[in-house]
């Protein structure tokens, strides 16, 4: 699907959080390890691998949606029937539809074979690697959670509320219009018009800009409570980007 790139005010949307997970960039690179390991391992196997083709550099788009839909292009094309498409960028989906079309062209005994190369690359990429994420996880709901029922989150919703009110909405909050129309099937003129109102009460009452600096400042607060989890996290991704590193190093 042909979707608009993120706007400058969304690709903006970067938080502390972020620092401590992989990119998209990154991602691709493992991926693009992945096929060196186990096109030896197939080789041995008696099958070919035919190694998918990686961009110079993946932008990332994952955080465009984080505070519902912001930009106009996005509301007026799809209301709140956000496809999956606007969270990845043509490069990494280009990646992604090469690696599903290569399994889908293999036979049983081949993909079988596969999987145990993948398995095999895997344990060796994350050799020294492996960290839990399960609180790493938590973190970003509870404080994505927390950052919603703020003082200065609430009244920016409420200013937000008025301004959809004049515009001849009735939601409380910009999420319980996104729940609203989040349902199945494609956008009717309502939503696509609730949604656009949406976007333009959003940036009139700056609720996104509040919202994400209180959210940033919450995260913040988590990474100094607890530095040493948030270290073994930063260590253990840059333990894996260097095991990753060093084997595309050897092609």
């Amino acid at each position: 699907m042909d979707v608009p790139a993120p706007t400058v005010e969304a690709r903006s949307i970067v938080f502390p959080f972020d620092s401590y997970e992989l990119s998209d960039n990154d991602i691709v690179k493992t991926y693009e390890a992945t096929d060196d390991l186990v096109r030896s391992c197939m080789r041995e196997k008696g099958h070919e691998w035919g190694l998918i083709k990686t961009p110079e550099y993946v932008p990332s788009w994952r955080n465009r949606l984080h505070f519902g839909v912001v930009e106009p292009d996005v509301a007026s094309r799809f209301g709140y029937h956000a496809p999956a498409e606007l969270l990845s960028s043509p490069e990494y989906r280009s990646v992604v539809k090469q690696m599903s079309g290569r399994l889908a062209s293999l036979s049983k005994d081949a993909a079988s074979d596969a999987a145990i190369c993948q398995k095999e690359a895997g344990q060796t990429l994350t050799r020294g690697a492996k960290t839990s994420l399960a609180k790493f996880n938590d973190l970003k709901s509870s404080t994505f959670e927390a950052a919603k029922r703020d003082h200065n989150v609430k009244n920016a919703a409420a200013k937000w509320k008025a301004c959809m009110r004049a515009a001849g909405f009735d939601y409380a909050t910009p999420w319980d219009a996104a729940r609203k129309w989040g349902a199945k099937g494609d956008p009717v003129k309502r939503e696509i018009a609730t949604a656009v109102s949406d976007v333009i009460c959003k940036k009139k009452t700056g609720i996104v800009t509040i919202w994400f600096s209180t959210e940033r400042n919450l995260e913040e607060i988590e990474i100094g409570k607890d530095r040493i989890y948030f270290n073994d996290l930063k260590s253990a991704n840059e333990r894996y980007t260097e095991n990753v590193r060093a084997t595309l190093s050897k092609e």
